[in-house]
């Protein structure tokens, strides 16, 4: 029998070329689309904030491609297929002789649109759910407990909000007052797994009860529903909207915190608007090293970061869109962060990202990995070669 003899240099050279080829094109466009709705107005929000975006139709759910063309997706309050829009309609002079559906109308299959839209959040999409969509959202994710198993308990009134995570760091504020106007609004009682980001109390039919209005469901990507929309323009819904329409820059913040192997513990994506000069959040820093990181879009700004006593830690502007600032806490603390535009910049997205743990720089992560890729082939040729000899 005559072996070839086996170049072990080729799979070592394959492995290299695996990893160092692993970057992401920070730049890409954020891919997203609209349920067309009648109650949140979400295509006004987007318009104003300069975000680009494709208006959807309900019917277009059912395509499972179309869950595979955006990373971003926002499901507004009073998304439906309209029957009155769907009836084929027929009379005589004056009186009707026929009323049914039209051929043309669609009903949103139930295991398609939860096949589809789990794969879209296992893969890293994101969405926002508001009010009435949730109906859409628990043909999926049917983590919600209503009180009495009746979604809709809610009553116009104004209520005060406790505020926490990444919503509080965002709008510097630990309680809101937020007007509910809608007759049954969708009054949460539980979200089973879900990172709450806003709960109340507030009147219903029942006697007054105390549940969630916003919260984060986690699973790959991120689903935000929020039982409030009310306000068309506030820190609230400006959070909402940032969120789920800066997908690709939040992941991209993540993949950067993780390549210097820490933990993120908090992150803000925002943009400045119009004549905005700056904008300020707060983050929680623990006992130990934190580092706050910086990514833009596209423009470079510079940052202060502050102690809770808003006494200067740092000041730098070095005009670079991806930045970062270690700090050594002696205790569980807080910091404020101001970031402001460079020139006349506007509507470019931008993230702030707090992260927790010692810093290992990528290039020795990637060392790392190349060494032991290195070692996995030499090894994997070792194998290949005693076996190649026992065969003999």
């Amino acid at each position: 029998m005559i072996l070839k003899r086996i170049n072990i240099i080729h799979p070592i050279i394959a492995f290299v070329i695996i990893i160092l080829s692993t970057t992401s094109d920070l730049y890409a466009e954020n891919k997203i689309a609209v349920v067309k709705s009648r109650f949140d107005n979400i295509e006004l929000v987007l318009d104003t904030y300069h975000i680009n975006y494709d208006l959807i139709e309900f019917k277009e759910l059912g395509n499972s491609s179309l869950f595979e063309k955006y990373d971003s997706i926002f499901f507004p309050s009073g998304i439906s297929s309209d029957y009155e829009d769907n009836l084929d309609v027929n009379w005589e002079e004056k009186d009707f002789t026929s009323v049914k559906l039209s051929k043309d109308f669609f009903e949103l299959d139930p295991a398609t649109f939860k096949k589809n839209f789990k794969k879209f959040t296992k893969n890293g999409g994101s969405s926002y759910f508001s009010g009435y969509a949730f109906k859409q959202l628990i043909l999926a994710y049917d983590d919600f407990d209503f009180f009495d198993d009746f979604p809709y308990m809610g009553i116009p009134s104004r209520v005060e909000a406790d505020v926490k995570g990444d919503l509080a760091r965002f709008s510097l504020k630990k309680k809101a007052a937020l007007y509910m106007e809608y007759t049954g609004w969708i009054a949460l009682k539980h979200v089973s797994g879900a990172e709450i980001l806003a709960e109340a109390k507030f009147p219903t039919p029942r006697g007054e009860k105390s549940g969630p209005i916003s919260v984060i469901i986690h699973d790959g990507g991120e689903i935000l529903f929020t039982s409030y929309y009310s306000t068309v323009y506030s820190e609230f819904k400006r959070f909402n909207i940032y969120r789920i329409a800066g997908n690709l820059l939040r992941k991209n913040s993540i993949d950067i915190v993780k390549d210097h192997s820490q933990e993120p513990t908090g992150i803000i994506l925002d943009s400045f608007l119009g004549t905005e000069t700056y904008r300020t959040y707060y983050f929680n820093i623990k006992e130990g090293n934190n580092t706050i990181y910086f990514l833009s879009d596209s423009a470079s700004y510079m940052f202060e970061i502050y102690d809770r006593n808003m006494n200067l830690i740092v000041e730098q502007d070095i005009q670079e869109k991806a930045q970062s600032y270690n700090i050594i806490s002696m205790k569980e603390d807080y910091c404020f962060v101001k970031i402001y535009p460079s020139g006349k910049d506007r509507f470019i997205m931008h993230s702030v990202v707090s992260a927790y743990g010692a810093v290992i720089p990528p290039k020795v992560t990637l060392a790392v990995k190349i060494l032991l890729a290195v070692l996995g082939a030499v090894f994997l040729a070792a194998f290949i070669k005693v076996a190649i000899s026992r065969l003999r």
